[in-house]
């Protein structure tokens, strides 16, 4: 057999073969990536899908779909509250300042007063309570806000 990898136009492809490493390149030769830290398709694709629809006790995040459900209810946020909601999701009990919050969420380019955070969780958690008893979104005040840890324990 004398094919061949195809080669990259990029002088790095030359470096990572001369260490072994084959690069993986698309049609104009840049390089996506050299097989390093790869997990086997399979294993990738079922990762992918724990990622892309997430849930904490009763509340799931479907990423892929944007959408969100509590207790199989679904439950329309806007695009802003959805990013939030995201953002509490990925850390449940850690609490963010609104500034770790407007940074996560909106970005460090544009200013926006601390405030908004407070408008923009108490809208996410009127939407995400309707109907249920309990409140996922713990304020710890004089420092921010978190998904609850303890949210959904009993005893």
């Amino acid at each position: 057999d004398t094919s061949e990898a195809p080669r990259s136009r990029d002088p790095r492809g030359a470096a990572l073969s001369w260490y072994g490493l084959t690069p993986v390149v698309n049609a104009t030769g840049v390089i996506l990536h050299t097989g390093l830290g790869r997990a086997p398709l399979p294993e990738r694709a079922a990762r992918a899908a724990a990622e892309a629809a997430r849930g904490y006790v009763d509340l799931e995040v479907d990423r892929e779909k944007r959408r969100v459900s509590r207790a199989g209810q679904a439950i329309d946020l806007g695009p802003t509250e959805y990013r939030l909601l995201e953002f509490l999701m990925e850390r449940p009990g850690r609490v963010f300042s609104r500034e770790q919050l407007l940074n996560g969420v909106w970005g460090s380019q544009i200013y926006i007063d601390e405030r908004t955070v407070d408008v923009h969780v108490g809208r996410l958690r009127k939407a995400l309570n309707r109907g249920h008893h309990t409140d996922p979104i713990r304020t710890v005040r004089g420092a921010g806000y978190a998904l609850d840890d303890r949210f959904g324990k009993t005893g």
